[in-house]
């Protein structure tokens, strides 16, 4: 076969036609409107802010006419770096050279930052290329990524209701923090007020776990830990700053029994290769958008089951990118689905594109895309589409 060259990468919006239907109402108010701690609640009055736009998609195209797409988010500021500096790196490049269109996008970045947004810009274009080879060559991109490692995978839910996770049949949990380090000793016996609820509701055989997402310094989470240890928390997931190597590394001498988890905030794959190296983490969780795509996250992952420590993507489950990308790499124990709509509406029927209007609140689903179905909840099977 004649290499295919890549002749145009744009980015576009996608028109997801109107919901034929109201649909079922709402039980209960969607969970992330109850209180959650912040970083931001070190102010007295937290200032507001906001992301830098929605979402956006690439479609990259292959002088044959075929194309593949990808998306990411903060697409007010992505799309500049698309369009003025990732671009013209792409076009020309042969389809399926996917690690040297990684490397030239990193390194032509060098200059102005290769972290943060430039990160998700970056991701955007990398799904898209994945997405494009697969069509080329008619195989499903697990496979295309060294897959399947696994028939089925293990998903747990985030969300504050689990009652109603558990009606649809998981048995995993990941609940939310209702308080930051700045609630203190209020913040501690809410904390243990709200595990001991939820572990009541989910079982004592079911697992559970908790998204601190930055609320705490060290000697916080390790009484918040000490306090939550009779509930038998699975993990507790990103107490500290991303970037907090020194808190880490305490963290991991203070709280020897507890399994650690982060990685959701990293960008590249240098702040996770840091963290396996030091032996800081038990989990790493990476975000396929906010690492740097697919790509990225795979060479992270390569390095993370050389040391023998699993990942677990930050919404993996939420999309096909980050099923694919699960079913493929070999210390992936589990996968994330991330409730974003509220109880009385299934899982199985919400996305972008559902036909009915109050399930389209949901959590970065493309269009189309159904939460994880198989019989029940406790597992996702693959799908033999390219995504």
């Amino acid at each position: 076969m004649c290499a295919l060259r890549i002749t145009n990468v744009q980015v576009c919006s996608l028109e997801v036609p109107p919901a034929a239907e109201e649909g079922p109402e709402p039980t209960a108010p969607l969970w992330g409107n109850m209180k959650q701690g912040h970083p931001m609640d070190r102010f007295s009055e937290p200032p507001r802010y906001g992301s830098p736009g929605g979402l956006i998609w690439v479609k990259v195209t292959a002088e044959n006419g075929m194309w593949g797409l990808g998306y990411t988010d903060s697409g007010s500021v992505t799309s500049v770096l698309i369009k003025e500096s990732l671009m013209s790196l792409i076009i020309g490049q042969e389809v399926g050279a996917i690690d040297r269109c990684n490397d030239l996008m990193w390194y032509g970045t060098l200059s102005f930052g290769n972290e943060g947004l430039t990160a998700r810009a970056v991701a955007a274009i990398d799904l898209a290329l994945w997405d494009l080879w697969g069509k080329v060559l008619d195989q499903p991109v697990y496979r295309l990524a060294g897959g399947p490692a696994r028939q089925s995978m293990e998903v747990y839910v985030t969300g504050q209701d689990v009652a109603w996770s558990k009606r649809q049949g998981f048995n995993k949990f990941k609940i939310v923090r209702p308080h930051s380090k700045y609630d203190g000793q209020a913040g501690v016996d809410g904390t243990v007020e709200l595990v001991a609820r939820m572990r009541e509701v989910a079982g004592p055989q079911a697992e559970l776990m908790m998204d601190c997402w930055m609320c705490y310094d060290v000697d916080y989470a390790v009484q918040i830990c000490q306090a939550v240890r009779p509930y038998r928390m699975r993990w507790m997931e990103e107490m500290l700053m991303p970037h907090d190597f020194s808190g880490h590394r305490a963290l991991r001498q203070r709280l020897p029994w507890q399994t650690l988890a982060t990685g959701e905030h990293w960008s590249t794959r240098w702040p996770g290769i840091r963290a396996i190296e030091e032996r800081l983490v038990d989990l790493i969780q990476a975000d396929l958008l906010w690492i740097g795509g697919f790509t990225e996250a795979k060479k992270l992952a390569h390095v993370a089951d050389a040391a023998g420590i699993p990942m677990c993507l930050h919404t993996g489950a939420n999309d096909l990118f980050g099923q694919h990308w699960t079913a493929a790499m070999p210390n992936t124990p589990l996968i994330e689905f991330f409730q974003g709509s509220p109880p009385g509406i299934p899982f199985d029927i919400t996305g972008m594109a559902s036909p009915y209007a109050s399930a389209r609140q949901a959590y970065r689903m493309p269009p189309g895309t159904p939460a994880p179905v198989e019989g029940d909840r406790k597992s996702t099977r693959l799908n033999s589409s390219h995504w």
